[in-house]
């Protein structure tokens, strides 16, 4: 049986100021006026009644933070009570929105963040507009995201017949093998992969066979994203790996972090392609594991496992001097 960490469960609701102000209202407070010093009448305003609001819950039903989007796709009140921040709760909602915007048609979605919180939208393809500005005397940025290329230039991946044999746990032994399959399923992916790796072994992922098939992928599509989190960075610094060049070269698709949690880890190396491909290295010194094409329970907690893990690891100052 697979060792697997505690994943940190999210669930987020789509509301309304008339069904959730109460709760709304106490999340925003504590946030932006107990926090934030925003004064309390500027907190609450015209727009509440008629914006579309989203509340995540936690465990034990615990509302932990909320957020709310206009007609014109103007995002605000984004607020996570301080328990619960670098937990990914903040990105749950922000994926929750952009799908919504998606579906509701409209062609760009835009907010005023405040200056720490730039990169964090950055992730979710946001681009800063103009000269910071002071609102409720903190500094903030324009930011837009284009909705159309999304929707009109993504192609719809084609849902495959699943066979018997891709859902099979097949075990695996050697390098050669892991890099195989590894390949395998790169070639397969449509949106994103996840990497978790101690070192970033050379024998897997600096080939030009598996770099190969991640470029292909990474440059596939506007969504498609690669998230690598690596536990032993200075030794990656060291090492010449034909992978973290890709990170160099396409750091908007491609990205690195250190990983950086204060929970236990118990895994080794895993790859992910869709939340349903699994690679699973299940030994630090020897390479052996299993492989599984379609295993979408499985896949699903490991991505949930490694979302949370990922919004708690960070760009080490290594990395960073490597960018510049």
């Amino acid at each position: 049986m697979m060792e697997t960490v505690e994943y940190f469960p999210i669930e987020v609701e789509q509301t309304s100021w008339e069904v959730s102000s109460g709760v709304l209202t106490d999340i925003r407070h504590k946030v932006f006026v107990e926090e934030q010093h925003v004064p309390v009448e500027e907190e609450i305003d015209e727009h509440d009644q008629h914006a579309a609001h989203w509340l995540a819950y936690g465990p034990n039903d615990k509302a932990m933070a909320t957020s709310r989007m206009l007609s014109d796709g103007h995002i605000g009140r984004m607020a996570v009570l301080k328990e619960y921040r670098e937990r990914g709760v903040g990105s749950s909602l922000m994926r929750n929105m952009i799908r919504y915007a998606i579906r509701e048609g409209m062609d760009q979605m835009f907010l005023y963040a405040q200056i720490k919180a730039v990169p964090f939208y950055e992730g979710f393809g946001f681009i800063a507009q103009g000269d910071p500005f002071m609102d409720a005397g903190i500094p903030h940025k324009t930011m837009l995201l284009k909705l159309h290329r999304y929707r009109d230039n993504s192609p719809q991946p084609v849902l495959p017949d699943i066979s018997e044999e891709e859902r099979q746990r097949i075990s695996l032994d050697g390098a050669e093998n892991f890099r195989d399959q590894a390949v395998k399923l790169v070639n397969r992916a449509q949106r994103e992969i996840r990497i978790f790796t101690d070192r970033l072994e050379p024998e897997m992922y600096s080939n030009s066979q598996f770099c190969d098939a991640v470029y292909a992928f990474a440059t596939s599509h506007p969504m498609a994203r690669v998230r690598i989190l690596v536990k032993d960075i200075p030794h990656v610094i060291q090492q010449t790996n034909l992978l973290q060049d890709l990170c160099l070269r396409l750091p908007s698709r491609i990205q690195m972090r250190k990983f950086q949690s204060k929970e236990a880890c118990l895994h080794t190396d895993f790859l992910l392609v869709d939340r349903v491909g699994i690679l699973y290295k299940q030994e630090p010194e020897r390479f052996v594991g299993y492989v599984i094409d379609h295993a979408p329970m499985e896949a699903v907690e490991l991505a949930q496992e490694f979302d949370s893990l990922w919004e708690q690891a960070e760009l080490d100052p290594e990395l960073r001097r490597l960018h510049i």
